[in-house]
């Protein structure tokens, strides 16, 4: 990792709160934080998460709108009784986002690469006499995590320095986990290419449609 460090002195600091993801929490905890302006680190090119980047095009919620709200920020229809599709949550994003100015503190196209922590409480002076009350005041003054960003696929990175980092991925962060095969037991067993859902997701509708034809074995057959 060190070979790609933009400038391993230039670590861009005075910063007080990463937050990593632009999806619904990471959105919602810049809201939560703005008066900290908080630097909001999302991977791809907009904001939503899974809603974005991991669904397929006919997802739908499955429950009703009201019950998939912000409470600061309800539905404009919430009682329509239909199940919103993912093109209208994300335009339910959007228009939160917008109505809570957090777009300002995203940087898009940053993706985060490493996270380090660089700092522990040395003595009892430093933490006013109790260990814990350096966790419930984590703001004080000095960076306590480093951050290595990616930027729109360069091979440098950029390196930050917080006081505090909050972690918004979820647990669909875009990354296939693949599980490990016995020696001709996994996909080299098969001719053709494997494909991860998740990439099958990220397909547009004709190279969803185009992939499925490929798989049916012939004309008068169903594939289940």
């Amino acid at each position: 990792m060190a070979d790609h460090y933009e400038n391993p002195s230039l670590i861009i600091s005075d910063l007080k709160i990463a937050i990593i993801g632009a999806g619904v929490s990471g959105i919602a905890v810049a809201k939560q934080l703005c008066h900290h302006n908080p630097v909001v680190f999302e991977a791809s090119d907009s904001i939503g998460g899974v809603w974005k980047s991991c669904v397929y095009d006919s997802t739908k919620l499955q429950s009703a709108r009201k019950g998939y709200e912000f409470s600061s920020f309800p539905w404009p229809n919430r009682d329509d009784p239909s199940f919103p599709s993912h093109v209208e949550i994300l335009n339910y994003l959007e228009s939160y986002a917008k109505h809570f100015d957090v777009l300002k503190f995203i940087k898009f196209n940053s993706k985060v690469m490493e996270l380090r922590f660089v700092r522990r409480p040395e003595t009892i002076d430093e933490l006013t006499g109790n260990a814990e009350d350096y966790w419930s005041r984590p703001l004080l003054g000095q960076p306590t995590w480093e951050i290595a960003v990616q930027t729109n696929d360069s091979n440098n990175l950029k390196w930050y320095a917080f006081e505090f980092v909050v972690v918004c991925i979820g647990k669909y962060g875009g990354i296939p986990q693949i599980p490990k095969f016995p020696n001709n037991k996994g996909p080299d067993a098969f001719e053709g290419k494997v494909l991860h859902n998740i990439d099958y997701c990220k397909l547009n509708k004709d190279a969803a449609s185009q992939l499925l034809l490929r798989l049916l074995p012939s004309k008068n057959q169903l594939l289940i």
